[in-house]
This record gives structure tokens, sequence and C-alpha cells, in this order.
């Protein structure tokens, strides 16, 4: 059978890197500014809270479902349902901005949206991308998540500072409608030739599909790293400044940007790991030393002092530890097959959200018992350490 590697699937990426990055830039922007909202628009702090909170909770609700509709209808068509949501309840907000039952509608509109772009990574790379390029393909788009944090979190609050919070919304709102717009006029569903084998099968249902899935050894096995793994990094990422203050008396601003510079360090990782994983054609290697640098890292921020030790410590760990995800990714849709592909990401997509909900609470439940983050932190090393021996166990998935 002929295969064609079309130059056109960078630019599928591109807009597909450009729209997963709005969902998160979406999702945080509203944290970004919680004293502005509670000072200007009397909004309490707790109800700001939910603008953010809402999206890991539809995203376990919905992260199977949304990939049961991409693997049955396509790269194009499920993700165009969660562009479409993310573009038009971006300006949904501007009816009312001063409204808090208008931006919470908002709010959940664009996290409905949310599981039917991420889960739609994986199938994007094996529709437009040989195998030799999928995991960096999955990088890229992983990649992509980071800078949306990052825009959300340092943009938003500099352009309600400098201009006002209806401008902040009318910003965000033009590049929902762009990302609208440049979807559905530049993504192509399928490449006139594949550049890969094609699997033939007969069409299953959804539920079908996670019953096969959750028959495979190694998928369950992987399930179990994504579970502790995405878990983690939730965990760390939003208790890092706090845990750095009172831990080692860092100065919030400079806990911020060693937080700031393990996310940075992260979104190269996702650029450089998945491309060696690709020219090697290896990805278990770097699952056990993701598992095994992030054991070392936490426990290295239980014990190192000063800031400069802790910046290093946060450069390798963000590196290393972020760069997982798309290998993870990667392995899921190589293990259950690319027919497959949606569903097996959102059910790790799915186990990673709810640790990620059970450890936040968790971890800061026993810093309140005991008073410092010690405990917590050799918490969550333990876990990294079970992820360790769960990455030797599980099988290399790529064929030669």
């Amino acid at each position: 059978m002929e295969y064609k590697v079309y130059k056109y699937r960078w630019v599928i990426l591109a807009v597909y890197m450009y729209v997963s990055a709005l969902t998160q830039l979406y999702w945080l922007n509203f944290a970004a500014i919680e004293t502005f909202m509670e000072e200007h628009l009397g909004i309490p702090a707790g109800d700001v809270m939910w603008f953010t909170l809402v999206f890991p909770l539809v995203q376990v609700l919905l992260t199977l479902p949304a990939g049961m509709i991409i693997d049955r209808k396509g790269f194009k068509y499920g993700v165009g349902i969660g562009v479409l949501f993310t573009g038009l309840f971006s300006v949904l907000r501007l009816v009312n901005p001063a409204s808090f039952a208008i931006l919470l509608i908002s709010q959940i509109g664009i996290s409905i949206g949310q599981p039917f772009v991420l889960n739609g990574v994986t199938k994007l790379a094996v529709t437009w991308f040989p195998h030799k390029q999928e995991a960096t393909a999955v990088g890229l788009g992983s990649m992509a998540l980071f800078i949306g944090m990052m825009v959300g979190l340092g943009a938003t609050p500099t352009l309600v500072e400098s201009f006002s919070f209806q401008t902040m919304l009318w910003v965000y709102a033009a590049l929902g409608i762009l990302g609208v717009v440049f979807f559905f006029a530049l993504v192509k569903p399928n490449p006139a030739i594949p550049p890969r084998e094609i699997e033939l099968h007969e069409e299953v249902t959804g539920w079908q599909g996670i019953k096969h899935i959750l028959k495979i050894r190694d998928f369950v096995i992987l399930g179990f790293i994504a579970l502790i793994g995405i878990g983690v990094f939730n965990g760390l990422a939003t208790w890092l400044e706090k845990i750095l203050n009172e831990l080692h008396q860092i100065q919030m601003t400079d806990a911020g940007t060693i937080s700031a510079v393990l996310i940075l360090s992260g979104m190269i990782g996702c650029i450089v790991i998945p491309m060696v994983s690709d020219k090697i054609s290896r990805r278990k290697p770097f699952l056990i030393a993701a598992s095994a640098i992030g054991t070392l890292g936490i426990v290295a921020f239980m014990l190192s002092k000063g800031y400069t030790l802790n910046m290093v410590n946060g450069i390798i760990l963000g590196f290393f530890m972020i760069s997982a995800l798309p290998i993870m990714l990667t392995m899921s849709a190589e293990i259950t097959g690319a027919r497959y592909a949606g569903i097996s990401v959102g059910w790790l997509q799915l186990l990673g959200n709810a640790a990620a909900v059970a450890i936040l609470p968790i971890m800061e439940s026993i810093r309140g018992a005991t008073g410092q983050w010690i405990i917590p932190l050799a918490f969550i090393a333990g876990l990294l350490a079970v992820n360790f021996v769960l990455s030797l166990v599980i099988r290399e998935p790529v064929k030669s």
C-alpha cells in the first residue's frame, strides 16, 4: 500500500496547538486576578475558585465520552466540537462581565470543550504523522498546554492593570473566535494518502472500546503510572511556592520564579525528550527516568536549602517529569492501537485528573495535621517510587 507524508501536517499541528493553548489560558485567567475580582467586582474569592475548579470536574465527567466521539468520528469532528465550545463561550463572557452567573456559565461551556480538544492529540498524531514522528507531534501538542497556562497566569494581570477587565475579556474572546476560524478553515479531516498503515476494524461502541483497552496488561499499568504522575505533578505545582516559602524560608517572589522555571523547563523537555524518543524508537527509558528523577527531585526539595539549589532542582525535575506526559500519551496509542487513540487518552486523563483532585487535599490535610511540609513531600515521593517500579514492569511498546 502507498503511504505519503504531507508537509501540511505541521499546519494541522500548529492550529491544534493554538486551540489547545486557549483551553488552558481560559482555565487559569481568573485565578491570576482573584484579588482584583474580589475588590472591584465584588465576587468573593471562594466563588472565583469555581471558575477554575469546574475544569478538572468537567474533564473527569466528559473525558471518556469525548474520547469515544473522537475515535468514532475522527480528529476534526471530535476536536471541532471542543473548538466551538471554547470559542463561543469565550464570547459569552462579554454579555455581562460583572455577573458571577454569566462568567460561571461561560467557564462551564469552555470546560465542556476542553476534553474534546485535549483528547485529540494522539488521534492527530496517528492520522497525520508517520510513526517515527509520533512522539514529537504529541510532545509539541503537550507543550502548547503549558504555553497556555503561562500566558493565562502572566498576561491576564498585565492586561487588566494596563487596560481594564473588560478589555482583557475582549482580547481573549477575539483569540477564541480566531481559533474557531483557523480550525475550520485550515484543518482537514484526513490526508488523501495516509502516512502509515491504517488499521482495519469493525465498528464497535465506545464502551466496548473501554472493555477492550482495559484488558491490555500494559495499558492498565500505564493507567496507574498516569494516575500517580499527573496527580503528583498537580499537587507539586499547586503547593510548591508555599512549600519553598514555609520549609526553606524562600521569599514568595523567588519561590514563584522557581515554579515558573520548572514549567518552562518542562516545556523544553516536551520538545527534546519526544524527539530523542522517536530517534531511538524507545519510550520506556524515559518513563523510568521521569519517575526516578522525580523521586530524587522531591527528596531534594525536602533537603535543599537556599534559592540556587532549589532552582537547579526545579530545572532538572521539570525537564524530565513534565516531558513524561507526551511519552505516556504516545504509548497509549501504541499499546492500544490507533483505533482507540481517543478513548485511551481519555482514560489516562480521567485517572490523572481524578488523582489530582484527591492528592491536592491530601497534601493540604497532612500539612495541617503535622504543621510542616516534610510529610506531604515524603508522601508524593513514595508515590513516584511506586511509579518507578511500574515503569520497570511495563513493556516497550514501539515496534521495530
